[in-house]
């Protein structure tokens, strides 16, 4: 781990607790805990949120089965976050989920969705394409220099050979540094059968091992920005805390709805009965099930930290990385509430002497 890098108080040592419902219960204070720590820690700089792309996932899912829809799929929004925070003193740049969607098409499950309804159907029908990695840092002034660190949440369907170098690839992002969870990057070089389906192949093969930054567990970045371990919906799992002067918020794909931490709270047809009859205070993204009972603590540390929202007190600060989006393709899958997306201070590139210097 980078030196300038700590920990976030607490949170380790409940997770050591090792029966599921006694770790639970430590991790409620904990989180409390953690996150009057990182409050008290100071701002972040900046923070911008760019849209990606529009795309289909499978209804049954979208909110672990419990969505009672009769459409195969919902539609989710991959957003990217451009986090600028002080580190030493300098301003520096982290890209949160900065997913290369062009070579993300090669994951095995989406390879066979574009098969199935072709080219045409997939690109102009299915998905919506909001702009690039390039094109959003080009809007904010940023150069493919300015980039310190890039992160994922984690590494389903994601290539970052382009970004970084790798098997022939020369690198966009000559400086920086990919941030990952231990478990995420070494599952993802020996990938069991039911977890292959989802990520690209050889996506992060022959990156330069100096590129590559291994975190154990949660990570404050400096002020008012943390990486939350939340393992669960894959084993390295993490989620992006940020504090601005007025809120924190989390970005996390643990869900695909803010509603999904607050399904009783939820219009969609199904979620609330479903909640209500499991006696579940959160519904899970549940394309994979790796840890369910871990993804389902996460949840509920990724709530508390992120305290209720100022725009409506009924639901949590949570803004999922693949936001739930209306579309007449998804009947009865529009979500009940949409946050506005994070966007806090000014993002600013930096200059020739500055770097220099």
């Amino acid at each position: 781990m980078t030196s300038n890098f700590r920990a976030l108080p607490s949170l380790a040592q409940a997770r050591a607790e090792r029966v599921p419902g006694l770790r639970l219960q430590q991790l409620r204070r904990s989180a409390l805990e953690a996150r009057e720590s990182f409050v008290a820690g100071g701002q972040v700089a900046a923070v911008a949120t760019c849209d990606l792309i529009t795309f289909p996932y499978p209804t049954q899912f979208a909110f672990s089965g419990a969505a009672m829809s009769p459409a195969p799929y919902a539609m989710i929004k991959n957003r990217m976050q451009v986090v600028q925070f002080l580190e030493d003193g300098e301003r520096r740049t982290l890209l949160f989920n900065p997913s290369d969607y062009e070579r993300g098409y090669a994951a095995p499950f989406y390879r066979s969705l574009r098969e199935r309804y072709g080219d045409f159907i997939s690109d102009n029908v299915m998905s919506t394409r909001h702009g690039t990695v390039q094109s959003h840092l080009a809007a904010l002034g940023l150069t493919p220099e300015d980039v310190d660190y890039i992160a994922f949440d984690h590494l389903h369907i994601q290539d970052v050979r382009g970004w970084l170098g790798g098997d022939g690839a020369s690198a966009y992002f000559p400086r920086a540094k990919l941030l990952v969870q231990r478990a995420e990057w070494e599952g993802v070089k020996s990938l069991h059968p039911m977890q292959a389906v989802w990520y690209v192949p050889n996506g992060t093969a022959g990156v330069p091992e100096d590129r590559v930054v291994l975190l154990d567990g949660d990570v404050w970045l400096g002020p008012g920005v943390a990486i939350l371990s939340t393992p669960g919906h894959t084993l390295g799992n993490m989620s992006l805390a940020v504090a601005t002067d007025r809120e924190v918020f989390v970005v996390s794909e643990n869900g695909i709805a803010t509603e999904s931490y607050t399904p009783l709270q939820s219009g969609i047809l199904g979620v609330r009965s479903f909640a209500e009859q499991m006696g579940l205070e959160v519904v899970l993204n549940g394309n994979t099930r790796e840890h369910s009972l871990e993804q389902y603590s996460s949840m509920v540390v990724e709530k508390l930290f992120a305290g209720s929202s100022s725009i409506d007190g009924a639901y949590v600060n949570i803004h999922p990385s693949s936001v739930l989006t209306a579309s007449i393709l998804a009947p009865g899958l529009s979500p009940t509430v949409v946050l506005p997306a994070p966007n806090f201070g000014d993002v600013r590139p930096y200059t020739a002497a500055r770097r220099a210097a």
